[in-house]
C-alpha cells in the first residue's frame, strides 16, 4: 500500500512496524512538497506510475481535507480499490472501492465520555 501526504501522520504511519503482523507493507509514501529527506518520500507526480508499475490497490489519505478529494481521484484513477482515509471529509468513489473513514476527533470523544 502507498501513502499520499507525508506529514506528520503519514510519516508515523510509514513509519509503523506494526502493520507486518499483519501482513501488511507500506511501500512508499507521496507529497507535493519538495522537501523529500526520506528515499521512501516520492514527489506527488510520480503516484500514478508507481501504483501502476507495483500494482498497488490500497492508498492511505493523509493529506488535508480540502485535498482528499483530488487525492481519492488519482487513487482510483491509479487503480487503488481499499482506502484508509484520515482527511476529515467523506470521499465520493465508484462503486468498487472500499473507504474506511478514520475520525480521530470523534474516536478520542468517545474514549473520553466512557470515564466522565
Amino acid at each position: 500500500m502507498v501513502i499520499a501526504g507525508a506529514g506528520k501522520l503519514g510519516r508515523a504511519l510509514l513509519d509503523f512496524e506494526g502493520f507486518a503482523a499483519y501482513g501488511l507493507r507500506i511501500a512508499a509514501a507521496f507529497d507535493v512538497r519538495e522537501d523529500m529527506s526520506d528515499e521512501r518520500v516520492m514527489p506527488m507526480d510520480s503516484f500514478r506510475d508507481y501504483c501502476r508499475t507495483f500494482n498497488i490497490h490500497a492508498g492511505i489519505i493523509t493529506v488535508p481535507a480540502a485535498k482528499a478529494q483530488e487525492v481519492c481521484d488519482i487513487m482510483t484513477e491509479s487503480g487503488i480499490t481499499a482506502i484508509w482515509n484520515f482527511a476529515p471529509t467523506v470521499l465520493k468513489v465508484p462503486e468498487n472501492v472500499t473507504v474506511c473513514q478514520e475520525d480521530l476527533a470523534l474516536s478520542l470523544a468517545h474514549l473520553t465520555m466512557k470515564h466522565r
